[in-house]
């Protein structure tokens, strides 16, 4: 979060697919919706219009857009309050950024902008506190593009940006710090997949099934206490998940061999292990 000479503050957030990010947090997605009935414990509860919410529980189900519902507009709530209660502030103008998958982003911007021009007004109540949050102007960026923007001043080669997201993987091709957008694409093979694949094999090797968050936790080098030979095949699922996405990348023409290539986004993690 920045704040403006104006008084205004800048919130950066990403609704992704699995977790939301702000500049300084990261919640599940997950949104449940309680009713009128004041929920027993406040952590992760959302008052809005006289309902109650849950929200940052869980991973919400993958969908073809995010703005067929008030699902975006409570996760944003949510994003803003945890940004503002780092500096104690209830009452802010914000001007919000969010980002859109390279692939989307020109079909779907004008979606998004509409979105939250609809409701700028945010009066809400999260985890007990009251915040009166105005939206008084709404940016759009390309997600995997933004990832490396800071940097372009120093990419005189050629680069391939590949954004291994939840629901999918953004490629972006840059020729002296320039997309060419006739070789950008989006593959449909990302983390939620993967892990799917993986607990499938961990179901037929030891019958068990173990629940995504388990799985996640070996990929993104977490304390997990699952016993090694499942730990050990997670680990060499996704080393496979992630060659597989390689030979695809191949196979589409993008040599790896003597490319520049940059992994960001939310899976680039899995390409480390």
């Amino acid at each position: 979060m920045i704040k403006l000479a104006s008084g205004k503050y800048i919130i950066g957030f990403d609704n992704g697919y699995q977790f939301g990010k702000t500049a300084r947090t990261l919640f599940d997605n997950g949104v449940h919706a309680m009713g009128k009935v004041e929920p027993s414990v406040m952590e992760h509860s959302l008052k809005y219009g006289r309902r109650y919410y849950k929200v940052g529980e869980g991973r919400a189900a993958i969908t073809e857009d995010k703005v067929s519902d008030e699902d975006a507009r409570l996760l944003t709530m949510a994003a803003a309050a945890k940004e503002l209660s780092v500096e104690g502030i209830r009452k802010a103008e914000i001007i919000l950024a969010v980002g859109l998958p390279f692939s989307d982003y020109g079909r779907e911007k004008g979606q998004l902008l509409e979105y939250y021009s609809q409701k700028p007004a945010l009066r809400f109540e999260f985890e007990g506190v009251r915040y009166d949050v105005e939206i008084s102007r709404t940016f759009v960026f390309p997600q995997c593009y933004s990832a490396v923007a800071p940097r372009l001043g120093n990419m005189k080669d050629d680069y391939l940006v590949v954004d291994v997201g939840s629901k999918t993987t953004d490629v972006v091709c840059l020729e002296r710090g320039i997309p060419v957008e006739r070789r950008c694409i989006t593959i449909e093979r990302a983390m939620v997949k993967w892990v799917r694949q993986i607990q499938g094999n961990l179901q037929v090797q030891y019958g068990r099934d173990i629940p995504e968050d388990e799985v996640l936790k070996v990929i993104l080098k977490k304390e997990s206490f699952l016993p090694r030979a499942y730990a050990d095949l997670v680990r060499k699922g996704i080393r496979e998940q992630v060659h597989m996405l390689e030979l695809e990348l191949e196979e589409r023409g993008y040599r790896l061999d003597y490319m520049n290539v940059i992994y960001v986004g939310g899976g680039a993690v899995a390409r480390w292990r």
